[in-house]
């Protein structure tokens, strides 16, 4: 706990946490422009799930995670240029505390901006008004929506923040994590069950069906014949996996 305590009081000092959280308002602010610019009577935004499903795409498919992946690179090579890690290592934390400290703190950013994103979608639903489906069963399907996206991005990001471990510059991590996030975008509808960012469109297609048709579109046009529970299984198993490999990555090394 001291830990994440202290991860969190050092990055809320952070200028690029403070830009982060302006893209993620700009971003979000497109999506409330859609709502105001578009008519009702366009299939596009005829509903608000057409709205919290267009914010929440700007947000998750490529935002966040190139976000992470440069969370995750700043947070062990900085520390390891600057010597921190290494003079955390002398007192009794063990690795395994310093590596989950760490990811604990890439889970709070990514609820922080998704409730963020979430409350940006209600309140331009509210402004705009004309969404006849705007109730308590669509926000509680948003509410889902983004939750699931907050708390397993992070953990389909891990073999990326893996990478981040033992990387001695910027260049590997960042250039592995816009590989990564291109494979599971370009080839989503092949590699559901293989890539864990693909599967995450597995499990989101199960929440509403504004959701199904976002992940439907996206993949132009094809469902996805996939269960959620096997999506969200992959997901864990590969995340476990090299959770466990950035623990022993981090033990192997010499600070």
């Amino acid at each position: 706990m001291f830990l994440i305590k202290a991860e969190i009081k050092k990055w809320k000092r952070s200028k690029i946490l403070i830009g982060i959280i302006i893209l993620t308002v700009i971003l979000n602010l497109f999506a409330i422009e859609r709502a105001f610019s578009i008519s009702r009577e366009s299939p596009i935004m005829d509903s608000f799930g057409d709205l919290y499903c267009l914010a929440f795409k700007n947000i998750t498919f490529v935002f966040l995670p190139i976000v992470i992946g440069m969370i995750s690179t700043m947070l062990f090579f900085d520390e390891r240029k600057n010597d921190t890690l290494k003079n955390v290592l002398i007192t009794s934390v063990s690795r395994f505390e310093v590596f989950f400290a760490k990811f604990i703190l890439i889970e709070l950013l990514t609820i922080f901006l998704m409730v963020l994103t979430y409350m940006s979608s209600v309140l331009g639903a509210v402004l705009s008004a004309g969404f006849v489906d705007f109730n308590l069963i669509t926000l509680k399907e948003a509410a889902i929506l983004y939750m699931l996206a907050a708390l397993l991005i992070p953990i389909a990001m891990l073999p990326v923040i893996y990478i981040a471990t033992f990387s001695k510059s910027y260049v590997l991590p960042i250039s592995m994590c816009l590989l990564y996030l291109g494979i599971g975008i370009f080839g989503a509808s092949i590699l559901v069950h293989i890539h864990p960012l693909a599967s995450l469109l597995g499990v989101y297609q199960n929440v509403s069906s504004a959701a199904k048709e976002m992940v439907e579109n996206s993949i132009g046009g094809y469902s996805l014949n996939v269960s959620q529970f096997s999506c969200l299984l992959h997901i864990l198993t590969i995340g476990t996996l090299f959770f466990v490999f950035s623990i022993k990555s981090m033990k192997r090394q010499n600070y």
